[in-house]
């Protein structure tokens, strides 16, 4: 009965693998990323021609039934490319941010810029000018988040609301290198601290102002503190900071924390957009170093990227390096 079926069923392929002898796999030279069934191949087979355990095609493509397979089903030959193994690529950017002097040094570098833009506008202020103020970000630009990225490493899940909204609450952020004696100086010297961050104000702002009191951050408080409520745009708030003040000084570890209108912008443009505002870097804006995570990370892609699956975020990367190599002639 099974024989007839066969006959009457040309697409079906009867896979006998449990008792076949695996073949050697010294004439393979590389395996394929995915295999188009052919009338006549079993799992046995195409696992020795590719160098390819049977029992993990089965696993790489969910089969239930590993005795068989279909002509024309497309197998995949590799496991599939998940956020676990798109995590590995933080291993060294977060190594970096959590070990090297070189990351302190920047920070300390950043801050003294700051402390010399504070000196500056002190000793130019008049009196009836509006009082001077800092805006400055949080994550990344004063507070050390890398242990939630960290956290990520080894682990196949990614940055999600629920997540951060559970490290935020822990209060364990740390301080960057300089980053409270900066801000303390500048309260010292008369000028107002703002606090103008993308976390959420109905489930962190008790716990940030508990973090950066906790630190000794000056003016940690609720009339301080501007964190997000509908948008992302900074603009509206930095707007109302402006009102009232004359900031001497933005802080941020991401374009869109500067008034150069990067928000939402593509590669080119936010490049672009730098470019044409080179003049108040180190002058008026100070960046702090931030390989971990950002909108530029967003802008790597034409399409959306945050809709891209591991894979595809892997290849939209590495798509736009400047590579070179060394010519293979001998």
């Amino acid at each position: 009965m099974f024989k007839n079926f066969l006959k009457k069923t040309s697409k079906v392929v009867l896979a006998s693998v449990l008792s076949f002898v695996l073949l050697g796999t010294s004439n393979v030279a590389f395996a394929l990323n995915t295999y188009t069934v052919q009338k006549g191949d079993t799992l046995a087979k195409i696992g020795s021609k590719y160098g390819i355990d049977w029992k993990d095609i089965v696993k790489y493509n969910n089969i239930k039934n590993p005795n068989l397979i279909y002509v024309g089903d497309v197998l995949k030959l590799e496991a599939p490319y998940t956020q676990k193994d798109l995590n590995e690529q933080l291993v060294m950017a977060t190594d970096w941010v959590q070990t090297s002097a070189e990351y302190r040094a920047l920070c300390y570098q950043a801050y003294n810029m700051g402390k010399i833009i504070v000196d500056e506008n002190v000793a130019n202020y008049k009196k009836g000018d509006k009082p001077l103020a800092i805006v400055t970000d949080i994550d990344e630009t004063i507070l050390d988040n890398s242990a939630y990225d960290a956290g990520h490493i080894g682990h196949n899940d990614s940055y999600n609301g629920k997540t951060w909204s559970e490290w935020v609450n822990t209060e364990k952020a740390k301080a960057m290198p300089g980053s409270v004696e900066f801000l303390k100086y500048a309260a010292d010297k008369g000028v107002t601290i703002f606090y103008m961050s993308n976390r959420k104000e109905a489930t962190g702002l008790k716990a940030t102002i508990n973090n950066l009191k906790a630190l000794g951050f000056p003016y940690a408080d609720n009339e301080h503190m501007s964190l997000k409520t509908d948008t992302s745009n900074k603009q509206p708030r930095r707007d109302a900071v402006t009102k009232d003040y004359n900031v001497i000084l933005y802080m941020g570890d991401n374009v869109n924390d500067f008034p150069i209108d990067t928000y939402h912008k593509n590669m080119h443009d936010r490049n672009e957009l730098v470019d044409q505002n080179k003049g108040n870097f180190g002058t008026k804006f100070i960046m702090l170093p931030n390989p971990l995570y950002g909108d530029w990370e967003g802008a790597l892609s034409k399409n959306s990227y945050w809709g891209l699956n591991s894979a595809e975020k892997d290849a939209a990367r590495k798509a736009v390096l400047d590579t070179w190599r060394p010519s293979e002639n001998k």
